[in-house]
């Protein structure tokens, strides 16, 4: 039985969000969330910790369009009833696995019946990059699917889908369907079963070395300074230790390689600021000023070139 909360505060609605597994991360149980390893979602959940992440540049830009795109939904369908659920961030709950989520935007669309909308505002380039397939078709990450394949569930919708907004000269407006696929709300269930079962038993999933530095360090503190440990058993140590100084020369001599690049170009440039190089593209070599602050003001050329290089 699904359970519908409607919380009188955002400190209440986080206390709701803290007991549970909820839609926006559970991603992070298929190795799919860009931002929460399942390892991070195990340790905050095993110390009964919720995650109360600082807002960021873009949390505030989704926070601030996500009024608009319900606004944009409503124009392009003016025959959808829709209810932007942020005006009261109703809650919806599995209380049997501990599965929750609080969806964008609730729709009753003729001939369609019940849906729900997740509204993501992402960047031009990010969605180039992270949306879009090889045909350039648009491809839903994974995460965000997963997302709106639980908010359909708990609330008893027949269809989801998602708006991505991007941000130009004007605003638009992608909506896509996510498809309800059979089976997949099951496989979500397991795993948030499985991750709970895990909690319980104290049994934290591997690190994930890639998304956990930053937990990695915070998890082990400064240290103890009298332990020593021997890992001379440890086979991968001396493959890690390889790599690294492998690595670490190949970055010095692609650091060195740069700064004879710039010098020599600044060479070319001499006392001109900028440079055509053709195909439209130009490197400056301009006057820079950074304030004093803790440092003294200075002012120097910052030497600046293409991103990129066409037909190369």
């Amino acid at each position: 039985m699904i359970t519908v909360s409607h919380p009188k505060s955002k400190t209440e609605w986080q206390a709701l969000r803290g007991r549970d597994v909820t839609a926006s991360v559970v991603g992070a149980l298929f190795d799919a969330s860009p931002f929460l390893s399942r390892r991070a979602l195990w340790e905050a959940k095993a110390n009964n910790r919720e995650r109360l992440v600082a807002e960021t540049p873009a949390m505030q830009r989704g926070r601030l369009l996500e009024p608009v795109g319900v606004q944009l939904i409503a124009e392009q369908h003016p025959d959808w009833r829709l209810h932007h659920n942020a005006a009261d961030d109703t809650y919806y709950r599995d209380p049997d696995i501990r599965l929750g989520g609080t969806p964008d935007l609730l729709v009753e669309a003729p001939e369609r019946g019940k849906g729900i909308i997740q509204i993501k505002s992402v960047e031009r380039s990010i969605f180039k990059s992270n949306w879009l397939d090889s045909d350039g078709e648009i491809d839903v990450p994974l995460w965000i699917a997963l997302q709106a394949t639980v908010e359909a569930y708990l609330t008893g919708a027949s269809w989801a889908a998602v708006a991505a907004l991007t941000v130009s000269h004007g605003i638009d407006l992608h909506l896509i369907e996510v498809p309800l696929r059979d089976g997949l709300i099951e496989a979500i269930k397991a795993r948030v079963v499985e991750f709970w079962d895990q909690v319980a038993s104290n049994i934290p999933p591997d690190w994930d070395y890639a998304q956990d530095q930053a937990l990695i360090a915070r998890h082990f503190g400064d240290g103890d300074p009298e332990h020593e440990i021997d890992l001379t058993g440890d086979n991968r140590m001396p493959i890690l230790v390889a790599e690294r100084i492998a690595l670490q020369a190949e970055r010095k001599a692609a650091e060195e390689r740069i700064a004879e690049i710039d010098a020599e170009v600044q060479a070319r440039l001499g006392t001109a600021q900028v440079a055509h190089i053709g195909q439209g593209l130009r490197i400056t070599w301009e006057l820079s000023h950074r304030a004093g602050f803790s440092v003294p003001p200075k002012t120097y050329r910052a030497l600046r070139y293409p991103r990129s290089l066409p037909n190369l």
